[in-house]
């Protein structure tokens, strides 16, 4: 239930910011936000405390949007959630926003894990390669697996491409046990 209630939040910010919108710039602000939230235990106390009176929270809030230099859109954005108790959503509509922004764009994201840190002419490879599979521009994200042993391990949405050593150890063990 809270990504069905992120995503309705996430269409209406959207929506809120309109056709024309820089959503690259709304989506900044998101990851902004999303991170301080993230980075401070105390601030998702203060939120989440019936202690703490309404007024208070929403002059926290201000003043983190007002460091952040967020947008009055996405400020009031951020007010309705608080308003509302799903600031504790951010995250969650952070990644909807996104993923809504990156469908309108064309754009898929790449998840790439390596068993080591992967050379600048493998990355362009790889994204020229993924770029041709989806036939969209790709975002590309690295991090690095150990226990991958060589290889690649490419997670697009909900589709995993395995290239890894270990997968292919994997796969010979299960074809041996049949």
């Amino acid at each position: 239930m809270p990504q069905a209630v992120a995503e309705r939040y996430a269409r209406a910010l959207a929506e809120a910011v309109g056709p024309k919108a820089d959503y690259a710039s709304v989506a900044e602000e998101l990851e902004a936000f999303a991170e301080v939230f993230r980075e401070s235990a105390d601030l998702r106390e203060v939120f989440d405390s019936p202690a703490v009176r309404p007024e208070q929270k929403l002059g926290v809030l201000n003043a983190i949007l007002s460091r952040l230099g967020t947008d009055r859109t996405t400020a009031n954005f951020f007010r309705v959630l608080l308003a509302h108790y799903r600031i504790n959503l951010v995250e969650g509509i952070r990644a909807e926003f996104q993923a809504l922004v990156d469908d309108w764009l064309g754009v898929v994201r790449v998840k790439i894990q390596s068993a080591a840190p992967l050379a600048e002419n493998e990355k362009t490879a790889l994204s020229e390669r993924f770029s041709n599979l989806t036939g969209k521009k790709v975002k590309m994200e690295y991090g690095e697996d150990a226990s991958l042993v060589a290889g690649v391990v490419a997670e697009i949405k909900s589709t995993i491409y395995d290239g890894s050593v270990r997968g292919a150890l994997d796969q010979i063990k299960e074809h041996i046990r049949a």
